[in-house]
């Protein structure tokens, strides 16, 4: 597989759960996957004891984790995911779930899932796009 296919093998892993907590809770803190060396998904949250922690926290700490596995070379891609806000495209403003994908082969992206809630607390998607991801992990 390509870095960009083992990359979406995580994002395909992440959005579901992702998707479950904002239709059932309207929120979620973040999380990630790694894809280890062996191939195999390895699902990843971040508790410190705090009950309520900020997402930038646990971002931080998420890639943190990340960046120490992947120093010792445990891990070949990544993955971490949150609730965001964006300006989308044709610029306007929208809640998005955020993918930061990462590859140890100089792959790396932000995919934006942007949506909006209904009346009856459904979510509506909008169209997704990317841009170029920021290398936290496998510097």
């Amino acid at each position: 597989m390509t870095p960009k296919e083992e990359c979406e093998v995580l994002m395909n892993e992440l959005l579901p759960v992702a998707s479950t907590f904002l239709n059932k809770n309207g929120e979620f803190y973040p999380f990630g996957s790694v894809l280890k060396i062996d191939g195999q998904v390895e699902q990843v949250a971040f508790y410190d004891g705090d009950e309520f922690p900020k997402s930038e926290d646990v971002i931080k700490n998420l890639i943190n984790v990340f960046h120490q596995r992947a120093l010792n070379s445990e891990i070949k891609a990544s993955g971490i995911i949150w609730d965001a806000k964006v300006v989308c495209p044709d610029n306007t403003k929208s809640d998005a779930i955020a993918i930061s994908l990462e590859h140890i082969d100089d792959y790396c992206v932000t995919v934006f899932f942007p949506y909006k809630k209904t009346i009856l607390k459904r979510i509506k998607w909008k169209p997704l796009f990317a841009s170029e991801g920021d290398r936290n992990i496998f510097e």
